[in-house]
């Protein structure tokens, strides 16, 4: 059953191509027949007239010229000669040649809009959006005042070619054109803009212009010519057009109004690194100035610290920079180390951190005259920061063995780096303290902060350390191999502060570890605190 649709697909492919190899052939010899048939024909005419040029050589008079005009039809006149076949061939090319060229012509030109206002027409504009903004200046203008003009936009435009000698206009200008054409009294002059804001139409904008560069003559000069680049927070323009004439104002009284300056103070809380030179210059001032208005005011400021400083408004804020070198400190990294000779708890700075120191050359920028960003131009590091070095304590005291189990108050740590309980508080040799059993050079750490009021030899407690915690309490560590602090030190509870011996009345290396209050001893298992939480 496969095998038959294989058969059957086969065949179908193979008349599939055999049908479109036969519209091929039929399709080629259409071809050959349009491309042979005008050369055969030529071919024809070329031995017709070869034919008739030999008949006219033979004959004279009346019979040559006809030969010589049947010559002449075949070769310009019939239907495959000269004449015909340059209309059939030559003519449509010209025509496309010719299309080409008008086409060509056409998009080379430059088009430009008519406009005509209410009727009239009033010039020539690039493209539809000037007449927009055109007509938005019209409005803009008829609102600054407090007049109601019902003025009609009817426009009309019309597609034009530009020529050589046309006046293209800008939206300003047809908006001049556009208030001619209205019924309004108007003036040709400038108006004047702060930012967007109109505030007025002059016929001269050289009193604004003259008082405006002398402000800021005057400021630059009183700030000694340390400023850069010094202008005008706002933009002051001046648009040449035509105005309602009840807009025309007197340039003078604009100037005026533009560099006019209030004088007044506020209250300034320092920061952290304040000082009234530092405040001084971030106000635009002087020392004397600001000691004027704080008499009391000192040359290092506190963190928050009030200061009344002078603050000038002008109407146009002034805005410039200076540049300035200043110090700044680098931080240094601290770095930890775990170790065994402290505590857990404890931390001791082994190497102290010394900050690195960094000069900046950084532009401030300042807004009539007080400080309002700073921005980085150059940093360069004059000394490097030294890290500082902390040791964290990881060794927690406790007995060699969880077995020794304690329950008292924890007040006290336990003073052995191991060791286990020889003898307890009150044995029957009246035992007035806890013997813990240790090799000899253990480590002794106090067991409460405290000031060292004994480190010396007795002959029955051999070298011994007593510790006064300043709360009534003293603690006493005696038969010590090695003392390692003397009378008057300062020691934190952890601290190493001996080493497990014999000395004095002793059998064998031990700490003999004493609790006293107001002079009593007290058994120490009371405040020792291990192995049980």
């Amino acid at each position: 059953m496969i095998g038959r649709s294989f058969c059957a697909v086969g065949a179908g492919i193979a008349a599939f191509f055999r049908d479109l190899m036969h519209g091929v052939f039929r399709i080629l010899r259409r071809v050959r027949r349009v491309l042979v048939t005008p050369i055969r024909l030529r071919g024809d005419i070329a031995r017709r007239v070869e034919r008739e040029w030999h008949s006219a050589a033979n004959v004279s008079g009346f019979a040559k010229f006809k030969a010589v005009c049947r010559i002449f039809i075949a070769l310009f006149l019939s239907e495959n000669g000269i004449f015909a076949s340059f209309f059939r061939y030559a003519v449509p090319v010209l025509c496309c040649a010719f299309l080409y060229s008008v086409v060509r012509y056409g998009t080379s030109l430059e088009y430009s809009i008519a406009v005509t206002f209410n009727g009239t027409p009033i010039g020539i504009i690039a493209e539809e959006e000037d007449y927009t903004a055109a007509e938005e200046i019209v409005r803009k203008r008829l609102s600054y005042t407090e007049d109601e003009y019902d003025m009609q936009f009817q426009r009309g435009m019309q597609l034009t070619v530009s020529r050589s000698e046309d006046e293209i206009l800008t939206p300003a200008q047809l908006a001049d054109r556009m208030l001619r054409n209205a019924e309004i009294e108007l003036i040709d002059g400038w108006g004047v803009y702060r930012n967007d804001e109109f505030l007025g139409a002059v016929a001269d904008t050289k009193p604004i212009q003259d008082a405006l560069m002398e402000q800021l003559n005057d400021y630059y000069e009183e700030l000694e010519g340390t400023a850069d680049d010094l202008h005008y927070a706002d933009s002051i323009t001046y648009e040449k057009g035509t105005y309602l004439a009840e807009n025309l104002t007197d340039a003078k009284k604009i100037a005026k109004q533009l560099t006019a300056v209030t004088e007044s103070t506020k209250t300034y809380y320092a920061l952290a690194d304040d000082t009234i030179y530092s405040v001084a210059m971030r106000f635009s001032t002087t020392i004397d100035r600001l000691r004027e208005l704080n008499p009391d005011l000192p040359e290092i400021l506190s963190f928050n610290k009030q200061v009344t400083v002078p603050v000038r408004q002008h109407a146009l804020p002034i805005v410039f920079t200076k540049t300035v070198n200043t110090h700044t400190f680098v931080d240094f990294d601290t770095i930890r180390t775990e170790t065994n000779r402290l505590p857990v708890g404890k931390t001791k700075v082994t190497v102290r951190g010394i900050k690195g120191e960094r000069r900046n050359t950084v532009e401030v920028s300042y807004t009539d005259g007080t400080e309002t960003g700073r921005t980085l131009l150059h940093s360069e590091i004059l000394s490097l920061p030294q890290d500082e070095e902390i040791s964290v304590g990881t060794y927690s005291p406790k007995p060699a063995s969880t077995a020794t189990m304690l329950a008292g108050t924890g007040q006290f740590a336990w003073p052995l780096n191991g060791g286990y309980i020889s003898d307890v508080f009150i044995s029957n040799r009246n035992h007035r303290g806890l013997d813990i059993a240790a090799p000899t050079g253990t480590e002794i750490y106090a067991a409460e902060d405290g000031i060292v009021t004994v480190a010396t030899m007795q002959s029955s407690y051999g070298n011994y350390v007593k510790i006064d915690h300043q709360t009534g309490y003293e603690t006493l560590y005696a038969h010590c191999s090695l003392l390692l602090v003397s009378a008057g030190d300062e020691v934190e509870r952890g601290q190493i502060i001996a080493l497990v011996g014999s000395t004095g009345h002793s059998t064998g290396p031990h700490l003999h570890f004493e609790v006293r209050l107001n002079g009593l001893n007290y058994n120490p298992a009371d405040y020792l605190r291990v192995n049980v939480d």
